[in-house]
């Protein structure tokens, strides 16, 4: 008898063993990658869901409408295309999700990762990781990637820096910033709304440059330590009293300082130079007048501005019905074979390694001027806490510009906000 229960024992550990064997990994089922070095799975192996339709929330452009219908034709998947500016999903999403409204996949900028992933709302970019890691900019991964894990399928990256109206310019010294201001001080003419030199001057995405420039910072450890502020740091003030300069080449309140203003100056030849973001790189081709792009040129001390360099990228939600359709479509609108195709039909800078190599975009002065601007950029922070930032500033931006206020006082004052805020988040 005991014999008989023995045999029956070693029958049925064999058993188990078979069925455990047979039995499909993980990345069968769900198109999780979870190859441990010894699983043979490609991404070609995933497979859509039986009829899979997703939505699709971005900004649209020609690129985007394209790649949409060839996914469609290729997978037989349709593709609901709802355009919705990129850092605004992040909050829709959060907001649409518990009520079955969400997008499958959206297109985001880097800034609100961190915010996306500590709600639950993105899942990992799990399955075509390697894939992803080879063919994006370390810039890109790094944007997309929030606390050691790849989030973003990245599809391009962003700054911003100088374009020079070289009919306006023609062959004045733009070394420095001093060299620009007696440009200005020369050119300007107010009264005929004339100007030599135009930005943004209320937004904290073009005055961090100042800050970082002097070696002020905004969060601790590369962005990452937002207990540690350094908004009111000795560098950040003086990156903001060089900030409050600029106001004696640009006598106007920041209200007036309107970026449709802006660009209706530059587009009509009454702005000699614009500073402003590559997002607007394919527009500024087609201007009437030769365009040039300057690195941002240096301070005083020898000191150079620090532009923060973004990514925008595609995330697949965790409200999808449809991971694998999802995580199959966010791999092809970012692609080697789509981003190759990127800068020439929008102008954006495709967020593909390698890209500042190829030949045939040498001789393309613009182009190169803003890739220099990235390699001399820093990253800009993807924490949750960078809400706060932008927040806690946009008073600042007034005070310091409009009202003259006392620098390390205001910012002293914007420090303290954002510890508040970040406290009162938790």
């Amino acid at each position: 008898m005991k014999k008989i229960l023995k045999m029956s024992s070693i029958t049925m550990i064999i058993l188990l063993l078979l069925v455990a064997c047979s039995k499909p990994n993980s990345s069968d089922q769900s198109g999780t990658n979870t190859n441990d070095g010894n699983d043979t799975a490609t991404p070609t192996d995933l497979k859509p869901e039986p009829g899979a339709e997703l939505l699709f929330w971005t900004m649209k452009d020609p690129l985007v409408e394209s790649a949409v219908k060839e996914f469609e034709e290729k997978y037989n998947i349709k593709v609901n295309v709802e355009e919705v500016q990129t850092w605004d999903t992040a909050d829709r999403v959060k907001t649409d999700g518990p009520a079955g409204l969400a997008a499958d996949v959206i297109g985001m900028v880097s800034d609100n990762l961190g915010a996306t992933v500590d709600a639950g709302v993105v899942v990992p970019n799990d399955y075509f990781e390697k894939d992803t890691r080879e063919n994006s900019s370390k810039v890109a991964l790094d944007a997309s990637s929030y606390k050691g894990v790849l989030y973003g399928y990245p599809r391009d990256v962003y700054t911003y820096s100088l374009y020079v109206n070289k009919d306006l310019v023609k062959d004045a010294k733009l070394e420095t910033w001093d060299d620009i201001k007696a440009f200005a001080k020369k050119y300007n003419n107010v009264s005929k709304n004339q100007f030599g030199f135009m930005y943004d001057a209320k937004s904290w995405y073009f005055n961090s440059s100042f800050i970082l420039g002097y070696d002020g910072y905004i969060f601790g450890k590369n962005g990452t330590d937002v207990n540690d502020i350094g908004i009111n740091s000795a560098g950040a003030v003086k990156g903001m009293e060089f900030y409050h300069s600029l106001k004696e080449i640009l006598p106007l309140k920041l209200q007036d300082i309107s970026n449709d203003v802006r660009l209706h100056l530059w587009e009509q030849g009454k702005l000699a130079i614009n500073m402003d973001a590559t997002w607007n790189l394919g527009p500024n081709k087609k201007m009437p007048f030769e365009v040039e792009v300057l690195p941002l040129p240096e301070m005083s001390d020898g000191k150079t501005p620090v532009a923060l360099v973004g990514s925008t990228g595609y995330y697949v939600t965790s409200y999808t019905k449809y991971p694998n359709a999802s995580r199959l479509f966010a791999n092809f609108l970012t692609s080697k074979e789509k981003l190759g195709e990127l800068y020439e039909s929008t102008g954006r800078i495709p967020a593909l390694n390698g890209f500042e190599n190829e030949e045939k975009y040498k001789n393309d002065q613009m182009l190169q001027g803003f890739l220099t601007q990235i390699n001399n950029g820093a990253a800009l922070p993807n924490v949750p806490e960078m809400s706060n930032y932008w927040k806690s500033l946009e008073s600042a931006t007034m005070e310091i510009w409009d009202n003259d206020a006392e620098v390390k006082k205001t910012l002293d004052n914007a420090a303290e906000d954002m510890k508040s805020g970040i406290k009162t988040s938790k």
